[in-house]
């Protein structure tokens, strides 16, 4: 009897693991998601309702729309801004971007420079795992005038 009751509470420290690595895998993923899609969600809104204006009234009135959709400023890279491309002319309207995200699972890696080109052997001890855990996203948001 006893020993079926400490193979229950094994399992039970298992799955609550498995549970709790998935909610704060969760927890760390959806945010770069959500400002993917408040992103394209905008990108589509300026397609439709802004395709007679002009670039330059595009570009002016996109942190006003952001700040609608509640996309704070750090949400997103400033590579997203550097990549920001509308055409727009006389009732269509193209708008594009293209970002990337790293999300470290359980930090940076720190016996080397996180942002530059390094290999596994560069690497020692935690630095390994942390690299393993890394999670690396490209996103590239895009509306057109339909």
């Amino acid at each position: 009897m006893k020993n079926e009751q400490g193979f229950s509470m094994f399992k039970m420290m298992f799955w609550g693991a498995i549970i709790a690595a998935g909610v704060v895998y969760a927890y760390m993923i959806i945010p770069v998601y959500n400002a993917y899609w408040k992103v394209q969600d905008t990108f589509e809104g300026v397609s439709r309702s802004m395709a007679d204006s002009s670039e330059r009234a595009i570009r002016r009135r996109l942190p006003d729309l952001f700040h609608i959709k509640y996309l704070a400023a750090g949400e997103v890279p400033q590579e997203f801004y550097d990549n920001l491309k509308i055409k727009a002319d006389g009732g269509r309207v193209e708008i594009s971007s293209s970002y990337h995200v790293t999300v470290w699972l359980i930090g940076p890696v720190e016996g080397v420079d996180p942002n530059s080109n390094y290999t596994e052997s560069d690497l020692k001890g935690m630095d390994k795992l942390r690299a393993k855990l890394r999670q690396d996203f490209d996103f590239k948001p895009y509306a057109k005038t339909p």
